[in-house]
């Protein structure tokens, strides 16, 4: 009887111990799938984390379809479409970058070289693009509202159609720039270059644009009611048509043409 009894709790031991062996076995398996994982994660996610996500804003008019955005900052690097979100980029070459249709969330491009970058129809808004070069960059249709360009590169930059409200732009170099038909009312544009510039039938109302230049500039149809010119210039520039109601000149070059507020 006793040796029954022996033999019945020695084989629930064997069973409780395979038991504990087939959970022991599950639980690694399952750890390691989640190793595996993250171990994928960790090789496709980039230093700059731009990794994109499925959720991108529909009023963007961009993709759902979700993309991995890898990879060290370089030039005519591809991070189209992607959502990003916070990042930031000192001292970076992007020039020729591919960046139209991303999505951040106040990144900063500190003195980063954009020159000929796309960033057409691209979210920004908040960013910081202090000191850099976005010479020649296609930024039409993008959201640039409240963006810090001080003293940043946009010589033959197109910016038509692209959101600039609240935008700073202080010291901004805007040589032959594509501006016309935008909207940089009660911006602060304090000593920017626009020469050559084409601001046809952009509104500058209440911007304060003390020392900015404007030599040579078409501002045909333009609107510059209440603005702050002073000591600034409009040499040769093209005033046909600009309304100037308001407009503080003092000190400021007026030998433009086409509005009486021109003289030589």
């Amino acid at each position: 009887m006793k040796y029954g009894m022996l033999m019945k709790s020695d084989s629930k031991l064997i069973e409780k111990r395979n038991g504990v062996q087939k959970t022991t076995k599950r639980n690694s398996v399952f750890l390691m799938g989640i190793i595996s994982v993250l171990l994928i994660m960790s090789i496709y996610v980039s230093p700059a984390s731009a990794v994109s996500s499925s959720m991108l804003g529909k009023t963007h008019n961009i993709s759902n379809a979700a993309k991995i955005c890898f990879g060290k900052p370089h030039p005519k690097i591809d991070w189209s479409n992607c959502n990003v979100g916070h990042i930031e980029i000192h001292f970076s070459d992007m020039t020729g970058a591919n960046l139209s249709g991303i999505i951040t969330k106040n990144p900063l491009f500190y003195n980063v070289n954009l020159s000929g970058a796309n960033l057409q129809n691209s979210v920004l808004s908040g960013s910081d693009f202090s000191y850099s070069n976005l010479s020649g960059a296609d930024l039409r249709g993008a959201d640039l509202r409240n963006i810090d360009f001080y003293h940043a590169n946009l010589s033959g930059a197109d910016l038509r159609g692209a959101n600039t409200i609240g935008a700073r732009f202080v010291g901004v170099e805007f040589s032959n720039a594509q501006l016309s038909g935008i909207d940089m009312s009660h911006t602060n544009i304090i000593g920017a270059d626009f020469t050559g510039a084409n601001l046809q039938n952009t509104i500058l109302e209440g911007a304060d644009m003390r020392s900015a230049t404007f030599v040579n500039a078409n501002l045909l149809g333009a609107d510059l009611q209440g603005s702050d010119v002073n000591g600034g210039s409009f040499a040769n520039s093209d005033l046909t048509g600009v309304n100037v109601k308001g407009l503080s000149n003092s000190g400021a070059d007026m030998s433009c043409h086409g509005n009486p507020i021109c003289h030589k």
